[in-house]
């Protein structure tokens, strides 16, 4: 039996019903498929709101679904908006285990590769710019690296949840912890070598060379895939993943060569996007990038270009832009202490909204936290 026939039989099957301890949920239609399993669009039975899940065959080696849920919990301790949240869970005994996620649309490669240029206009490739730049910084507020940075892992939200003009990061299978915070490290020792993690189009120079990847090599992927889609292609866009070497005679040579540079910034904001990869090139595996530095070269690429606040996205053309308005924040990661904090601030908000602020814990008495609340239910 082949494996395709194993997963046929194993994976979920349109209109098969699949239980949760909180729901039934209808497959509706594959959505996308990969080694480790398959994404679905699902019909909660209860309200007929859409949803989407994700499965991971039962005897699959590598547990993605574990990273996913663990990325996914750091992102909602910070209240992201671009990470979507597990609402549910549950298995199919010997075939797979699933999480149940929100829907949400196409993802970045598919709107650029629908234009008719297949390029963004240079307001959206600016302003999507950001917004991915904004949820690379929180995935390494919460001690993760990606390693996959590319067009296919971001995805705008759906018309219908009015999250449209919102982009989500996607698919944590390749992402590794880099803080150790149960030794209170703030990051894992440098690895003499690594096996190589990513795709080879968008994959940073460290990557390409077998070294440990950091988060300046994040903001290197995020910077090819930017340029991809504001240009229309990049110089090495013909070769095959399996070409590596060649590759990386690509990425080498835009930095040492002038003409091989101006290919790769054709038809984008050369010198705000060469202040950004000369910043990034300067970077060591242990520093913290400025996160804000490379916002500001991609706003003032923005001003320079008379790219206004509320220009349309490409993939909304009738509708004044009105996606989250934020800046990075210092991608520092945060320890157990400031995870407590965290908690501690989101209590007092939520306090706040209740209307019941000003009131203060007696003392000798320490402030509940979300999760000392959760123990005095049980």
């Amino acid at each position: 039996m082949s494996s395709e026939d194993s997963d046929d039989i194993v994976l979920p099957k349109d209109d098969e019903e699949l239980h949760t301890r909180r729901d039934k949920y209808k497959v509706a239609k594959m959505l996308g498929k990969g080694g480790y399993g398959a994404v679905y669009e699902v019909i909660r039975v209860s309200d007929n709101e859409h949803f989407a899940i994700k499965c991971e065959k039962a005897t699959a080696v590598k547990k993605v679904l574990l990273m996913d849920s663990n990325v996914m919990q750091g992102a909602k301790q910070i209240s992201s908006k671009h990470f979507c949240q597990v609402l549910d869970r549950a298995h199919v005994r010997e075939r797979f285990n699933f999480i149940v996620m929100k829907l949400i649309g196409k993802n970045l490669w598919d709107l650029r590769v629908d234009r008719q240029d297949a390029r963004f206009t240079l307001n959206t490739a600016l302003k999507s710019a950001n917004q991915c730049l904004i949820a690379i910084e929180q995935l390494h507020r919460f001690g993760y690296l990606h390693r996959d940075i590319k067009p296919g892992n971001f995805a705008a939200g759906r018309k219908e949840s009015h999250e449209h003009h919102i982009i989500f990061m996607l698919d944590f299978g390749l992402c590794r912890e880099f803080i150790k915070r149960d030794e209170n490290k703030d990051i894992r020792a440098m690895r003499a070598s690594a096996p190589f993690r990513g795709t080879t189009r968008y994959a940073p120079l460290s990557a390409m060379l077998q070294k440990d990847q950091s988060r300046k090599d994040d903001i290197e992927g995020w910077l090819y895939m930017v340029v991809e889609w504001t240009s229309g292609g990049l110089p090495w866009r013909k070769l095959k993943a399996t070409d590596r070497e060649k590759v990386l005679q690509y990425k080498q040579d835009i930095r040492a060569k002038p003409d091989y540079l101006d290919d790769f910034f054709y038809n984008c904001p050369k010198r705000e996007f060469k202040r950004i990869m000369d910043y990034i090139d300067t970077l060591d595996y242990y520093q913290v990038p400025d996160y804000k530095f490379v916002h500001f070269c991609v706003q003032h690429a923005e001003k320079a270009n008379n790219c206004k606040e509320t220009d349309p996205l490409d993939w909304d053309p009738d509708t004044p832009y009105n996606g989250p308005k934020e800046t990075p924040g210092d991608g520092v990661p945060i320890t157990y202490e400031r995870l407590q904090k965290l908690d501690i601030d989101q209590t007092i908000e939520a306090s706040k909204r209740k209307g019941s602020v000003g009131k203060q814990p007696k003392k000798g008495k320490k402030a509940q936290t979300p999760k000392d609340e959760e123990k005095d239910k049980k």
